[in-house]
């Protein structure tokens, strides 16, 4: 379970369905960051699987990182206080183990730098989203989403199933 210390982490979760692939967010976080318009040096991607299917991955904010536990000069560590995976850019030699070690393809190397990026939860993002795609879950509120959507669209089925009692 993704918790520290009884505390639900938040993380930035792009919904496919919404998602169009116009990677508007990968450029501004780009701007935001380097100032520059390479979604290349964004801390966000966007992956398209298919011509219609777009979903925009970021870092998790693991509890427990693994991209902190094999990076030599810790230059990732968990800050708790503020419930993120911060990433130490002066103290990051590029080697990659975190590109390797991260289990959501969530980090990777600066095209220039050769430095590590990942999303750094500041949230510059969410609001430029043209189809609001984009916002900061943590797992509990999502699966309530989910099951409240599920229910949601099985309510005419389940009610012409179910005769409502006689008062």
């Amino acid at each position: 379970m993704s918790r520290t210390f009884g505390v639900e982490m938040p993380y930035l979760y792009g919904d496919p369905i919404k998602c169009t692939g116009c990677r508007i967010c990968e450029l501004y976080c780009a701007l935001c960051h380097e100032r520059a318009l390479n979604p290349k040096k964004a801390r966000l991607r966007i992956v398209r699987m298919e011509p219609a299917i777009d979903k925009p991955v970021a870092c998790r904010q693991c509890a427990d990182p693994p991209c902190a536990k094999v990076c030599p000069t810790t230059a990732i560590t968990r800050n708790n206080k503020l419930d993120i995976v911060i990433l130490d850019q002066k103290k990051c030699i590029g080697c990659g183990a975190c590109v390797e070690a991260c289990p959501f393809g969530a980090i990777w190397l600066h095209p220039e730098s050769k430095k590590a990026l990942k999303c750094d939860l500041c949230q510059a993002c969410v609001p430029r989203c043209p189809t609001n795609a984009l916002s900061v879950v943590t797992s509990d509120k999502l699966a309530d989403k989910k099951r409240f959507d599920v229910v949601n669209r099985l309510k005419p089925t389940l009610i012409k199933r179910a005769p409502l009692p006689s008062i």
